[in-house]
């Protein structure tokens, strides 16, 4: 499997998260009790913690590297 870059970890985590953020504040969609726009809403904020956190991690491995 290929890895991300880490300039495109970075931009996804961002991108997954303002859209988390926007759908969480002004979309409400409910189906017969469940609500999936919350669910959504936690999927891209925990994509957003997941690609974001790799991109640290994988920022900081590749500046002690280069030292």
């Amino acid at each position: 499997m290929m890895g991300l870059k880490t300039e495109t970890m970075l931009s996804i985590g961002m991108i997954s998260l303002a859209l988390g953020i926007l759908i969480g504040r002004f979309v409400h969609i409910e189906i017969s009790g469940f609500s999936i726009s919350d669910f959504v809403e936690g999927v891209l904020v925990g994509l957003s913690l997941t690609m974001n956190l790799a991109y640290l991690a994988l920022r900081s491995k590749k500046k002690n590297t280069i030292m």
